[in-house]
């Protein structure tokens, strides 16, 4: 068992894959490689050759043993409709992930938890192919699982960028038409929510919080991380002016003390959070909200603060957010 991923692996649940400092910030995005291609990736090959993060990587043009091995790769993973024989240990988390997420995962092997991967368990799933995130596999790790399988490491321009890493990961999975259907239809979806509802978008003001990285804390979800980009890159809800936009760290979220919640959501007329399938929210979420600070907030007095379950990791799962906040938000706000 080694160390190959970062810590805080609750918290990178509730944050939706926006947690942990980039380890190859000069990466590059995992993309089709036309013209490196050995048996060219031409119809009826065996294999492909595609330029992940580490360089370039012969996999099988269709495989059908995929381990995905970093948070949110197994997710996106199934939103191209591709089965996984091997992933961490989710038990911890698994009350947060829907019913069918449960099942996607419930026969794949666990090959360690967050933080740790176990490249016998790993060996031992004999995957042909294995895909993860560059924010949470460094290149010594890479060269490890790349004597297991061949492995594809994905980028994308930040932590929050789940359009680039599906978009990868479908190339090297040889599942881009389903990428494409799923993108179709979420596009569609985004579009349809945003003429529809653009009087109640533009007359609120938002914000999406949670936890902080420690008691005593909140946090803000920036456009960086993958929730965040989707609720003020792709949807245009504007956030308050206290803010901030960005992270020096490439976190994709900001953890703050609790005393600057007033200024930070000053003006913010509905707040955005998480909570599980059950309607229940994580105690430290809870306890944020319960708190004397919160509680003078705006959005505390109107009880506009809203929890949404969809985490967001790739099209699918960012339509089906949009479909929970269309009817747990927009539609009562339009009323």
């Amino acid at each position: 068992m080694e160390i190959l991923l970062r810590p805080s692996p609750r918290l990178r649940a509730v944050l939706a894959a926006a947690i942990i400092i980039p380890l190859v910030l000069t990466a590059t995005a995992c993309a089709p490689d036309a013209d490196s291609s050995s048996d060219g990736g031409a119809d009826g090959a065996d294999t492909i050759v595609v330029d992940s993060v580490y360089g370039e990587v012969t996999v099988p043009a269709s495989p059908e043993r995929v381990a995905a091995i970093s948070y949110d790769t197994p997710w996106q993973v199934m939103s191209l409709d591709l089965p996984v024989v091997a992933a961490i240990d989710y038990t911890q988390w698994i009350d947060g992930y829907t019913e069918d997420q449960q099942a996607y995962i419930a026969e794949a092997a666990k090959v360690g938890s967050y933080g740790e991967v176990n490249f016998e368990a790993l060996a031992g799933a004999a995957p042909d192919v294995i895909v993860g995130d560059a924010y949470e596999v460094d290149e010594a790790t890479f060269t490890r699982l790349s004597e297991i399988a061949p492995t594809v490491i994905v980028g994308g321009d930040d932590r929050g960028d789940w359009q680039s890493i599906t978009e990868d990961l479908a190339t090297a999975l040889g599942a881009h038409d389903t990428w494409e259907e799923a993108k179709t239809s979420y596009e569609a979806r985004r579009d349809e929510v945003k003429e529809q509802y653009a009087d109640v978008i533009a007359a609120n003001t938002w914000a999406n919080f949670s936890l902080g990285n420690e008691a005593g804390q909140f946090s803000i979800q920036l456009p960086g991380g993958s929730t965040g980009n989707l609720i003020v890159n792709e949807m245009g809800l504007a956030y308050g002016d206290g803010i901030p936009l960005d992270a020096d760290d490439g976190s994709g979220y900001v953890s703050l003390p609790l005393e600057q919640i007033g200024a930070t959501l000053a003006g913010v007329t509905v707040g955005l959070t998480y909570e599980n399938p059950d309607g229940t929210k994580m105690p430290a979420i809870q306890d944020v909200i319960d708190s004397s600070l919160f509680q003078q907030l705006e959005i505390a007095k109107t009880g506009q603060v809203y929890g949404l379950v969809s985490s967001v990791t790739d099209y699918r799962t960012a339509e089906d957010w949009i479909d929970e906040l269309t009817t747990k938000v927009l539609e009562p706000l339009s009323q």
